[in-house]
């Protein structure tokens, strides 16, 4: 199942939806949660009630009344793997100039990190490049969401914790994120607009393997990263074993799960308002942005 959260354009009211043929079903109707974190906390009987809805006779509604928003509003944890493709480790090596000089980049574990759940942008909506810097980057990656509370999952049952997949596009302030050492990671990745996902997470029964998904980014529609996940370090499975021995993964989680070499880190052509970037994940589906300057209105207090 395709699930998503959206809006009538004629109101602002959230809805879970979830795609019959081209429609989109609006699942508020059959009695269930207009939050996508409480559908997810139903686990099996929301999606089987979900599923009987929308196997009926019910039409949906058309693309063109609704605006599709990220999926979890506010995510309790974003649960971010860095390093996590054997070409970017390499691009990155290569680039000691762009680092803290004194950082050295370990293989031997995931490389985790925190993007704070402010960053969280929709799937189609614009990224700010900041007024603080003009190192805005991107980084296309294939996401999970977490479906049960979980701790101590072993690598054979960690398939039972994911519900769902989603596109991410990790998009990182560089300077910001080399200050240091340590490289600060959360201050590099976390800026506000700065985590669109979706536009829709797709129940983990409809990708046969997480481990076999081409993911391909492109900025103006010109191809930048091309990559599969057979290519990971760490993968999907490995990375909840690993999480999950430190703390409970609750539902809802999100934990995009690193990109591949191509981003702008080893050209340093940085993204400029009016740029378009696009990340296409096979079996998922692709969210674009486009990145504008960031606007006065951001200053709050």
């Amino acid at each position: 199942m395709k699930l998503l959260t959206f809006t009538l354009k004629k109101e602002q009211n959230f809805r879970v939806g979830a795609f019959k043929n081209e429609n989109i079903v609006d699942l508020s109707e059959a009695e269930l949660p207009t939050d996508m974190l409480e559908f997810i906390g139903l686990g099996d009987t929301g999606v089987d009630k979900a599923t009987d809805y929308v196997e009926s006779n019910i039409t949906g509604i058309s693309p063109e009344d609704i605006t599709i928003k990220a999926p979890i509003r506010t995510p309790n944890k974003i649960l971010a793997v860095g390093l996590n493709y054997k070409k970017h480790v390499e691009e990155a090596k290569d680039l000691k100039d762009h680092h803290s000089n004194e950082v050295e980049l370990q293989e031997q574990f995931p490389n985790i990190f925190n993007k704070q759940n402010s960053s969280v942008n929709d799937p189609y909506g614009e990224v700010h490049r900041p007024n603080a810097s003009n190192w805005l980057d991107y980084e296309g990656e294939l996401g999970m969401v977490i479906g049960k509370s979980c701790r101590h999952v072993p690598y054979d049952q960690a398939h039972k914790a994911i519900y769902g997949y989603t596109v991410v596009n990790d998009f990182t302030v560089r300077d910001w994120q080399f200050r240091g050492p340590p490289h600060t990671m959360t201050m590099g990745k976390s800026w506000d607009t700065h985590c669109p996902f979706g536009p829709y997470i797709v129940t983990s029964d409809e990708i046969e393997d997480p481990h076999n998904l081409n993911l391909r980014t492109y900025v103006n529609d010109e191809e930048r990263q091309n990559t599969n996940t057979s290519l990971m370090i760490f993968d999907c499975y490995t990375l909840i074993e690993y999480l999950s021995t430190a703390f409970t993964l609750k539902p809802g989680d999100l934990i995009p799960t690193g990109t591949p070499e191509g981003s702008a880190l080893a050209t340093q052509n940085w993204l400029v308002p009016g740029d378009k970037v696009k990340v296409e994940i096979e079996g998922i589906g692709f969210i674009e942005n486009e990145i504008v300057q960031e606007p006065d209105t951001t200053k709050l207090l």
